[in-house]
């Protein structure tokens, strides 16, 4: 074989194997974003859940304070679920937002962020919206569904609900500081993993999985 003949066919060799490769590339692609926009549904849902969950009591915790309005204990406590239940609607639309904003076709790196957005719009807003006021919440949740006879019955019984939430809130903040020095860096990394919610996680590894095959 001659020299130019022998440099054609490893050329031809050449464009095959990057043709294979650039098939394989794909095909390991459609098959990770296929599971990664599967496991974001139970996200999907579990946020569509929430913003019923919120739809209801708003409708439900509305006529209370309406009703209510010269009695500033009943009719702060129906407001401030009335407004829980609509933070659960927004941070609810606002995750699905997210989720709907994704771009399968974009390259890698843009997917990456654009879940890496998603879960801070998760573990962080939806933190401080729907999980840390929670720590308050059986006061007034109390006073709204007995229409404030639990304040005439057993008063004290509300006092020691807000002082467990102070308690428990300023206990949460303390061990997340706790958690997050330096010398306690895998602690405070499985916290986070904690909160972020397993949907997420699986549609990053995913993503990762395709950036890692991208470089090889």
């Amino acid at each position: 074989m001659e020299l130019d003949d022998f440099k054609q066919a490893w050329q031809v060799l050449d464009r095959r194997l990057e043709q294979q490769h650039a098939l394989n590339l794909q095909l390991f692609r459609d098959s990770r974003l296929d599971r990664l926009r599967h496991g974001l549904r139970p996200l999907v849902w579990g946020q569509v859940i929430q913003i019923l969950v919120g739809a209801l009591g708003a409708m439900a915790f509305a006529p209370i304070w309406i009703a209510h309005l010269h009695e500033p204990a009943v009719w702060m406590s129906g407001l401030v679920m009335h407004l829980y239940c609509i933070g659960l609607i927004v941070v609810g639309a606002v995750v699905l937002a997210q989720v709907a904003r994704i771009d399968y076709g974009a390259p890698v790196l843009v997917i990456q962020r654009q879940l890496w957005r998603l879960r801070r719009t998760y573990s962080v807003v939806g933190a401080w919206v729907v999980g840390l006021p929670w720590w308050f919440l059986t006061a007034p949740l109390l006073v709204a569904l007995s229409h404030g006879v639990v304040m005439d019955r057993a008063p004290s019984a509300i006092w020691i609900q807000l002082a467990v939430g102070v308690v428990g809130l300023l206990g949460t903040w303390w061990f997340y500081r706790w958690s997050h020095r330096p010398e306690r860096a895998q602690l405070g990394r499985r916290i986070d993993e904690s909160t972020t919610g397993g949907s997420i996680r699986r549609a990053q590894a995913a993503i990762n999985e395709i950036a890692r095959f991208e470089q090889e």
